[in-house]
C-alpha cells in the first residue's frame, strides 16, 4: 500500500519531472539506468517496481523507504548533502536539525559579543578607576600619598552674613559656581570637606595677595595661629589678614606697609585658615 503524500511517490514523481526537465529524458534514463518506457510509467503514475523506485530515490538523493509509516516522514524532509556537510551535520540530517543547528550557532554569536562588551566595559572602569584614586574617600591623603592630577571642586561664596539669633558668620554659596583647585596645592592640613573659595579684595596684603585673587578656607579651622593667614568677617565686611600676637592679644596685620594692623575685636569673627589662593601661577609663599 503507498501513501500519496507530498513526501509520497507524488513527490517522487515531481522529482523526476523537474530533473527530466532539466536534463532531457534520455539522459536522465543512461544515468538511473531505467528504461525510457518504465520512466514513463513513473511519470504517469503507474505501478512500479520498488527497485526501480529504489534506483530513482538514489539517483535524485532521496529517501526511499517501505514499512508502517513513520511519525516524522512528513515533517522531517532530508537536507541535500551540500548543506549537511556545510553544517558539519550527517548525511540524514533533516530541516529541522539544521534550524537548531544556525539557531545554536547564532546564540553562541551573540554569547560571544557580549562577553566581549563587559570585558571591554570592565577595562575601561579600571581605567577609569586608575585616574581618580582617592577621590571616593572623605578622608584626606597626605601629601605623598595624593595624585598632583587630581582636583578638587569648591564652592564660591561672593558674600558672608550673620546668622539671625546666633550672629555667627555664614558663608553665602553660589549654587551654580564652584572653583577648582589641585589637591597638591592645599594645604597638607585642609578638609576639602570644610572648604569654601572668596574673593579678596583690596592691596592690604600685597605682594602675597592681590585685589581678585581667589582663596580658599577651611571653616574648620578658627583658632588663631601667629603668622598664618585667615579669613575674617569685620564691620566693613570680609578681609584676608594674617594673625599677629603681641603683648598678649591678637593682631590683624597687613603684609602691605602701607596700611597699618589693628586689635582682633569682639564684632571680629574668624571664619577660617587659608588653605589656597590663586591665581596659580603666581608663587604662594
Amino acid at each position: 500500500m503507498s501513501l500519496v503524500t507530498r513526501y509520497g511517490t507524488e513527490y517522487l514523481r515531481e522529482a523526476v519531472r523537474e530533473r527530466i526537465e532539466a536534463e532531457g529524458l534520455r539522459p536522465f534514463s543512461l544515468r538511473t539506468g531505467v528504461p525510457l518506457g518504465q520512466l514513463r510509467s513513473v511519470l504517469q503514475g503507474r505501478a512500479a517496481r520498488s527497485t526501480t523506485l529504489e534506483l530513482i530515490a538514489s539517483v535524485l538523493e532521496l529517501e526511499f523507504y517501505i514499512g508502517p509509516a513513520r511519525a516524522d516522514s512528513a515533517i522531517r524532509p532530508r537536507l541535500p548533502s551540500e548543506i549537511a556537510q556545510a553544517l558539519d551535520l550527517p548525511r540524514d540530517a533533516s530541516v529541522d536539525d539544521a534550524v537548531g543547528a544556525i539557531r545554536k550557532d547564532a546564540m553562541a554569536s551573540r554569547l560571544r559579543e557580549s562577553l566581549g562588551l563587559v570585558q571591554e566595559l570592565t577595562e575601561r572602569a579600571k581605567a577609569a578607576a586608575a585616574l581618580i584614586p582617592g577621590l571616593a574617600s572623605r578622608e584626606r591623603p597626605s601629601a605623598r600619598e595624593r595624585p598632583e592630577a587630581a582636583v578638587v571642586m569648591i564652592p564660591f561664596a561672593p558674600d558672608v552674613r550673620l546668622a539671625v539669633g546666633t550672629g555667627e558668620a555664614v558663608f553665602e554659596e553660589s549654587p551654580e559656581v564652584s572653583i577648582a583647585v589641585a589637591t597638591g596645592a592645599l594645604a597638607v592640613w585642609a578638609r576639602p570637606d570644610r572648604l569654601t573659595c572668596v574673593r579678596a579684595a583690596g592691596d592690604s596684603m600685597a605682594p602675597s595677595l592681590h585685589d581678585g585673587d581667589l582663596v580658599a578656607v577651611d571653616a574648620g579651622r578658627r583658632d588663631p595661629l601667629d603668622g598664618q593667614l585667615f579669613a575674617v568677617r569685620t564691620a566693613a565686611g570680609l578681609v584676608i589678614r594674617r594673625l599677629r600676637q603681641r603683648r598678649g592679644r591678637w593682631l590683624l596685620a597687613s603684609d602691605n606697609r602701607a596700611h597699618r594692623s589693628r586689635a582682633v575685636t569682639r564684632e571680629d569673627r574668624i571664619l577660617g585658615q587659608v588653605a589656597w589662593w590663586g591665581p596659580r601661577d603666581r608663587q604662594q609663599r
